[in-house]
């Protein structure tokens, strides 16, 4: 092989290593390129390039930049003439047949905070020379997503820019649906240093919006000015119908419109065109719009607007305020604006009128108004009264001898149910840029028909006067920073109900604090019964947790009870008639947490009834605690000076204490320190200890000193019975499901022993005809005991079953001789009670209980 032809192998193979590297690289970026960009195919058919044009007869691009995404496009014979022969820029013409896009966006858009400037006049400069001097589409389809689904919009787009001045072009955009068509046409021209941007629409080819925009820039900002014109809309029929698939709410079917359609606006005002995402904050300016609506018309990001306005306003550094004003409008908002509201609270329809007004003084700088708004629907409101704008700094709005009333039938919030609410509100305040302040006058209440809370409260009935409360609120940067309410407020409930209580009237006056961490209320709290607590009330909104603090003056039981009156739970069973009691509580709610509570109390000299026993003397002091979902409760002093079952005892003492589970007391644990009564002249006691009522069988030794023989005789309704002595004894109480017994009793009278005395006509009578007997009858006649034991038992059903044992002499009989005596005495203690209670020995009230207990 010569060295020429080795060279040129070498030089072929070199040329195709050289091709297959830039085609693999190629390869590579084109790759690359279509993953970053989200390109899943794209296909290109029937290219023609030559030295003047481009020509492809078939293009399809696919985008997808995530899975809920998709961009498509196919175009149908696109033809690019360029300028000259070979030479690219400038690109004379752009001619497509058709072209058909379809775009389904991701579920997620991006963020509206997302900074954004407009491109400067370099910017536009350099892209328009990309763009082709003339273009035409004869013919597009674009599907997308509207509120019906998915929607396709047909037409055709023309453009042409002018040779020598970049910024200078025209485009004419031509929609068509059905048998209408829509055309906007515009127009871009630079004069000095304005830049001048004209829009007109037609509709079925007769113009019916022109718009006219001059930017002029300045040295931080734009001056815009323009105008906007529209005098008659007779396609609006159609056209709403059109727009109706791209609004959210379903516009109304337009009636025959007794007046045409009119809108005028005019503006000067220098924007902020550095962010887009502020959406041109204007800076300073004028705006005028004057339109008339004779029919409900969409306007997007409002709803359906009908009426009149006539609006002039002024913009000082960003803050927009009406110098004159005149309006007569009727809303149906967008679902958007009032979805966050409570489903109750969402208005249908919102009416307002605002009218100017003629005020006795008014200020140059001052828009006296009069302001009329009502809302139909579910909840209707109104608000009426007129209103000051403060067109000068600072800016502010002062309104008084303003109404709001706000009625709803029923009104729902989550356990909470309000039903027949009429708010009727008077105000007066200032509304500032960086505060709020509100007072509601005389007269301002609200009314309830009812209020429930789950099956647990109700109350019917209810009124609040609200006159005197002071609404303050602190405004930063646009953003509400404190919001505070202050004043005295009463509340009545004709009737609240409640499982604790007993159905009556309540009322509450006192002072109300609100803010955004807590509301607090304090004053007293009254009934129907007569009951009066001062409380104090905090609630944290940050938390959810609730104080209450209640105290109980001292009462007075003479003059009545008002603790019976007022919980359900009093028993029935227990009248208090004498006597004073006081205390205090403090209640503490958490949103998850159990309930933690103190309460205190305070008893002397307590008296009345209790079941058929009569009381005197109850003197107590309690305090009782609750935590984690357990009560202990402190009984520092229980005394009860006088217990009356039919025979009389006393007093009483108990020292100790309580505690158990809430949800079941009875299986709590009761422990003393002192434990005893006096009983007929004796004492009665336990010894120190403690009992688990959760225990099936409670059992307690008591122990009995000093009993006197003749009181127990005497409380004991036996005729002709008497006698001396002393008697002590032990017995083993028992508690059992079965009820309360005693079991191991033992009685003994004390040495030297005493007498008894038997001396009845009937047993004598017994003896005379018994000769049995009549031993008997004439030992007791006169009977000397050196010795008397019994042992005892009591059952639960009532049975007392005494042993006794006697030994002792009559000194009249038989010259003494000693004597043995044992007699089995049964006694039903109930029946003995009963007989007891009939008698003149208690009150007429426990007189009558028992009788209605026996029918």
């Amino acid at each position: 092989m010569t060295k020429r032809r080795k060279f040129f192998v070498w030089a072929v193979a070199g040329v195709a290593l050289l091709v297959m590297g830039v085609v693999i690289y190629g390869s590579l970026r084109w790759q690359q390129f279509k993953h970053e960009h989200g390109i899943v195919s794209l296909d290109v058919s029937g290219v023609r390039l030559s030295a003047d044009h481009l020509s492809i007869g078939q293009l399809n691009l696919v985008r997808q930049q995530s899975p809920d995404e998709r961009q498509a496009v196919a175009v149908r014979t696109l033809r690019l003439d360029f300028a000259e022969r070979w030479q690219l820029l400038p690109l004379r013409s752009l001619v497509v047949d058709h072209v058909d896009a379809h775009w389904r966006p991701a579920a997620d858009t991006p963020e509206a905070g997302q900074q954004g400037t407009l491109p400067n006049r370099e910017q536009l400069e350099q892209w328009s020379v990309w763009l082709p001097r003339k273009g035409l589409v004869q013919s597009f389809s674009v599907t997308m997503p509207c509120e019906r689904g998915d929607c396709t919009e047909t037409g055709q787009l023309t453009w042409q820019l002018a040779e020598t001045q970049p910024l200078s072009a025209a485009f004419d955009l031509q929609l068509r649906h059905q048998s209408h068509r829509l055309g906007l046409e515009g127009t871009a021209f630079e004069q000095g240093i304005d830049t001048h941007v004209d829009l007109a629409l037609q509709l079925d080819g007769q113009q019916r919006v022109t718009m006219q925009n001059q930017f002029t820039p300045d040295a931080d900002s734009t001056l815009w000015r323009g105008t906007l014109a529209m005098s008659e809309l007779p396609e609006a029929p159609w056209l709403l119908e059109w727009l109706g698939r791209w609004l959210p709410d379903e516009p109304q079917a337009l009636p025959e419109l007794p007046e045409q359609m009119r809108l005028g606006a005019g503006w000067a005002t220098h924007i902020d065109t550095s962010a887009l995402n502020r959406t041109w904050e204007a800076l300073d300016g004028e705006f005028r719009l004057s339109a008339n609506l004779p029919a409900p018309w969409p306007v997007v990001g409002i709803g359906h607007v009908q009426g009149q306005l006539d609006l002039s306003a002024r913009a000082d550094k960003g803050f927009w305020l009406p110098t004159e004003l005149s309006a007569d409008l009727r809303l149906r908002p967008e679902k958007a604006l009032t979805m966050e509201l409570p489903a109750q609270l969402r208005p249908d329809a919102i009416s307002l009128k605002i009218t100017p007004r003629t005020a006795r003084t008014t200020a140059a700088a001052t828009l006296p108004l009069q302001v009329q708004i009502s809302t139909a629907g579910p909840t209707t409101l109104s608000l009426e009264g007129p209103v000051s704008l403060n067109t000068a700094a600072p800016y502010s709005v002062s309104f008084e001898q303003t109404r709001l009333r706000l009625r709803s039938p029923t009104l729902p919030q989550q356990d909470l149910v309000l039903r027949g609410l009429d708010a009727d509100l008077r105000l007066s305040g200032r509304v500032a840029q960086d505060a709020i302040s509100i007072r509601l006058d005389k007269d301002s209440r609200l009314l309830l028909n009812s209020l429930a809370h789950g099956a647990e409260l109700a109350a019917t009935n209810l009124r609040m006067e609200l006159a005197g409360i002071g609404i303050e609120a602190a405004i930063t940067g646009g953003k509400l920073q404190n919001l505070a309410a202050k004043g005295k407020a009463s509340v009545v409930a004709g009737e609240l109900k409640h499982s604790a209580l007993r159905v009556q009237g309540w009322r509450w006056n006192g002072n109300l604090s609100a803010d955004r961490s807590q509301i607090s209320l304090d004053g007293p709290l009254s009934n129907d019964a007569g009951l009066t607590l001062p409380v104090a009330l905090k609630h944290n909104l940050v938390n959810s947790s609730t104080r209450v603090s209640a105290t109980l003056p001292e009462v007075f039981l003479r003059a009545g009870n008002p603790l019976a009156a007022t919980f359900a739970d009093w028993p029935q069973a227990l009248e208090l008639s004498n006597g004073r009691i006081q205390g205090k509580t403090q209640l503490n709610l958490t949103a998850s947490g159990p309930l933690e509570a103190t309460a205190t109390v305070s008893a002397k000299g307590l008296g009345g009834i209790y079941d058929r026993t009569e009381l005197s003397g109850l003197d107590a002091e309690l305090s009782a605690n609750v935590q984690r979902n357990q009560l202990r409760l402190d009984i520092t002093e229980l005394t009860l000076r006088e217990a009356n079952p039919g025979f009389t005892f006393g007093p009483l003492r108990f020292n100790g204490e309580f505690s158990g589970p809430l949800s079941d007391l009875a299986k709590g644990r009761l422990a003393w320190s002192l434990a005893e009564v006096r009983l007929l002249g004796g004492r009665l006691w336990l010894d120190p200890g403690a009992a688990d009522l959760a225990a099936e069988i409670q059992q307690l030794q008591a122990n009995l000193r000093g009993l006197q023989l003749p009181l127990l005789l005497e409380a004991y309704p036996a005729e002709g019975l008497t006698g001396t002595g002393v008697i002590d004894g032990k017995m083993l109480l028992q508690r059992a499901e079965a009820g309360i017994s005693i079991e191991q009793g033992s009685l003994k009278a004390r040495e030297p022993g005493g007498a008894l005395q038997f001396r009845s006509a009937k047993i004598q009578a017994l003896g005379q005809s018994n000769p049995a007997m009549r031993l008997v009858t004439e030992a007791l006649d006169d009977f000397h005991y050196d010795l008397l034991t019994s042992d005892l038992h009591y059952g639960a059903d009532g049975k007392l079953d005494l042993g006794l044992k006697l030994h002792g002499r009559n000194p009249a009989l038989e010259g003494g001789r000693p004597i043995n005596f044992s007699i089995n005495l049964e006694e039903d203690i109930p029946a003995l009670l009963t007989s007891l209670q009939l008698s003149d020995r208690v009150s007429e009230t426990i007189q009558r209980r028992v009788q209605e207990r026996l029918r």
